[in-house]
């Protein structure tokens, strides 16, 4: 299997192009990056064959997948090409700008009979698989609410480059993520969307801290937490049932669970002492560094594997059109202030700004 990988910024050099490098029986053959002295620098260090500045003279070459690490408002343009082209894609979250974009993605995909899979990377740690499984199983009866946090810092503290400050902001950009695993863990058909909040000062011109609130066909409910202003990065969710909670520290890799009893300071001090533990371990293996990007692996591994076997992909083109459709949702409903129907908003796209 051939790849080329389009986009040469942090997360293509340090999980998609040495993952992808790491699988037996894969080559990647290409880079690309509009700035050429980086695509060179990238396709020298990691002893990639050719490199090119555009992404168009790229895909034009004998190879079988696209894996897509652009800024996100080229993501649709260029999954499309991709997919006509007869290219398999992978493409980093979130799939598309709007709803629009996402349905013409899966249209040319599905035309091309490729496969689609977005990186909901964070579906891949373990404590987040450990909960899936056990809210899937029934340990905590029925889902009556869930709570999500993702606050996460201003990019200028990672990045200095400046495509994230657009109106979406922060709930395009970690939003993604935490909606994809609210919507991942309920096994119920979402029914409605609403959100409050937007831009805080009022000077930004983008989103800078939003509630997004979802109603389930089940009458459960589920709320993300999304925010730019707070100046940490704390991922977590909180699952409420009928016969007990699990909640998971995403960002540490640790749950708890508990069924009706009366929290004690001992079960406190347990439950802390296992958080240290697990922190502790990560820290240790180097693992608590890494952050989210360690979990591109199993999802890039995956998803080969699907494609050798004619499988469906790990996380879907379908799923990331909802969540799509959420941050849209989310979006129209700040400026109705009223709760919008998620199939209103898959039939409708909303206007340009």
């Amino acid at each position: 299997m051939k790849v080329c990988v389009i986009g040469c910024g942090a997360v293509a050099r340090r999980a998609h192009i040495p993952v992808f490098q790491s699988i037996p029986g894969v080559e990647v053959a290409s880079v690309v990056d509009t700035n050429e002295s980086l695509a060179k620098q990238v396709s020298k260090e990691f002893g990639i064959k050719e490199y090119y500045t555009d992404y168009r003279r790229a895909l034009r070459d004998d190879i079988t997948l696209a894996s897509i690490c652009t800024p996100s408002f080229t993501h649709a343009e260029i999954a499309i090409q991709a997919a006509k082209l007869g290219k398999h894609v992978l493409v980093e979250k979130p799939l598309a700008m709007n709803v629009k974009e996402a349905k013409e993605v899966l249209n040319a995909v599905n035309h091309s009979n490729v496969q689609l899979c977005v990186v909901f990377n964070y579906r891949m740690v373990p404590a987040v698989q450990q909960v899936h499984e056990r809210v899937r199983s029934g340990n905590i009866s029925r889902i009556v609410s869930m709570v999500a946090t993702s606050h996460t810092q201003f990019p200028i503290s990672w990045t200095r480059s400046t495509w994230l400050y657009h109106y979406g902001g922060a709930l395009d950009d970690f939003g993604p993520h935490i909606i994809d695993l609210l919507l991942w863990l309920n096994p119920s058909k979402l029914e409605t969307v609403s959100a409050v909040g937007g831009d805080f000062t009022g000077d930004f011109g983008f989103i800078s801290h939003i509630y997004v609130a979802m109603r389930f066909h089940d009458t459960s409910l589920a709320v993300a937490d999304i925010s730019w202003l707070t100046d940490l990065f704390t991922v977590s969710i909180d699952v409420h049932g009928t016969a007990g909670r699990i909640f998971c520290d995403i960002k540490d890799n640790y749950h708890f669970e508990t069924h009706g009893q009366v929290d004690s300071p001992i079960a406190e001090l347990a439950s802390a002492t296992r958080k240290s533990i697990s922190k502790l371990k990560g820290i240790f293996t180097g693992e608590f560094f890494k952050g989210g990007i360690q979990y591109h692996s199993q999802t890039i591994t995956k998803y080969v594997t699907a494609i050798e076997k004619n499988q469906k992909p790990p996380m879907s083109g379908e799923e990331a059109l909802i969540v799509t459709a959420v941050l849209e949702g989310a979006k129209r409903s700040l400026n109705t202030r009223s709760a919008l129907h998620i199939d209103d908003v898959l039939r409708e796209e909303m206007s340009d700004r």
